[in-house]
């Protein structure tokens, strides 16, 4: 087991992907503003998602609401899966193309009725970030882990040649799934750089120069790096510096297939534009950044610490984890992996997880890890939920979980520095 680290003097966060300087600087109030209008966003409709957890709660209490849901869950994704047998690659798949399919006939319809009638209708916005978002934004999550999955296949999910994925560098699964969530696509970045740095120096999403446990440091990761990840600014120069022009290409592609969409709403009504595409752009945004923030917050107290093992958490919650989202270490670790496959490898893996002192929660999910470790910094909470490989009293779960989600030290990545020229000599 690599050595543990107590030092306490954070590494000193270098401007994200090479951005220039005065750039960067120049570029501070419009990176402030927008985090600040994507808290705000995401603000408004985490308060509708958890009046809508409210309301679906007290439904489950009328008796027979919760059979009739439940049947017709059943019946839905038996025709999805009929439908799936002929036109996946892999039938294992048919919640994704379910997601898909339940998406568009759901946002749809509610975007053309407000199209129809332009002026503003606050049902009709409502219901439709109610169908974008979900109770508790479990419909953005589930959106969401169906957009990770399709971006990991080569030709997305469908049997047969992807012409679209030739020209733009993604699928027009892809797209269906980011245009109602407000993404630009970002799904060549994720894989070609976040999967081959694996929250590491180089990767635009990693954040190991900030403490985990302070809600200060988060925004400071927002505002630093998030705004670039967003427009895909930080992946594009990581792409042009390694000489893959082809990658790059495909993140300017990305925002002109985005900001095409937009244009013409926003020509059409600036109005619909506001609160069907800016709102649910900023508050994804928000989301995102979180994401990242959550699923390697644990680059403090070792040397390795940025080594994808180390930082990774698993959080195995239940009864959601759609399509296994969380275990997310198995997916760094093989990222070609049937998601299906994924508790498998996991018990697999779980020898070289206890030597890199790995993270496992049980029963929290991303947004709740977010609130009781960076927001509230509960590590009661957590340790409640922390599952170590060692006997630990409570007391040393808190103290552990303290130190792990601290920034990756100087002193720390001077071991790692030190522990990389021994291996190259």
């Amino acid at each position: 087991m690599s050595e543990v680290i107590t030092a306490s003097e954070p590494r000193r966060n270098a401007l994200p992907g090479g951005i220039n300087p005065l750039l960067h600087y120049a570029l501070l109030p419009l990176r402030v503003l927008f985090i600040l209008a994507s808290t705000a966003a995401i603000s408004v409709i985490f308060a509708l998602g958890m009046v809508l957890h409210g309301a679906r709660q007290l439904l489950a209490l009328i008796p027979g609401v919760t059979a009739v849901a439940n049947g017709w869950h059943v019946a839905y994704h038996a025709a999805i899966y009929r439908l799936g047998r002929r036109i996946l690659k892999d039938p294992r798949d048919e919640p994704i193309l379910a997601a898909v399919i339940s998406l568009i006939l759901t946002t749809v319809p509610v975007f053309v009725v407000q199209l129809i009638v332009v002026d503003i209708n606050w049902f009709l916005v409502l219901t439709f970030y109610a169908l974008v978002f979900g109770p508790k934004l479990r419909g953005f999550v589930r959106t969401f882990s169906a957009w990770h999955q399709e971006v990991h296949r080569r030709g997305g999910i469908l049997k047969g040649p992807s012409p679209f994925e030739r020209v733009f560098g993604f699928t027009f699964i892809a797209l269906l799934f980011s245009l109602p969530t407000g993404q630009i696509q970002s799904g060549v970045a994720h894989v070609m750089q976040h999967h081959r740095e694996n929250a590491g120096e180089d990767d635009a999403f990693e954040s190991a120069g900030y403490n985990h446990a302070s809600l200060w440091d988060f925004y400071r990761f927002m505002i630093g790096h998030v705004f670039y990840q967003i427009f895909l600014i930080t992946p594009y120069l990581y792409f042009k510096r390694r000489g893959r022009d082809d990658l790059a290409a495909i993140q300017i592609k990305g925002n002109l297939v985005y900001f095409a969409f937009v244009l013409p709403i926003a020509l059409y009504s600036w109005q619909i534009a506001v609160f069907y595409v800016l709102v649910p752009w900023l508050a994804s945004a928000f989301i995102l950044g979180l994401n990242n923030w959550v699923q390697h917050p644990f680059y403090g107290g070792r040397a390795d610490g940025d080594n994808y093992m180390t930082n990774t958490v698993t959080l195995l919650e239940t009864p959601v984890n759609f399509l296994n989202e969380g275990y997310h270490l198995v997916h760094h670790h093989r990222a070609g992996l049937h998601w299906t496959e994924s508790p498998q490898e996991f018990e697999a893996m779980r020898e070289q997880m206890k030597k890199a002192d790995s993270i496992v929660i049980r029963d929290l999910g991303v947004p709740d890890l977010f609130l009781y470790l960076t927001v509230l910094g509960a590590f009661n909470v957590v340790a409640r939920k922390y599952e170590p490989w060692e006997p630990m009293t409570h007391e040393e779960k808190v103290a552990h979980l303290k130190l792990r989600s601290q920034a990756l030290s100087g002193a720390e990545a001077e071991v790692r520095d030190t522990f990389a020229s021994a291996g190259q000599a």
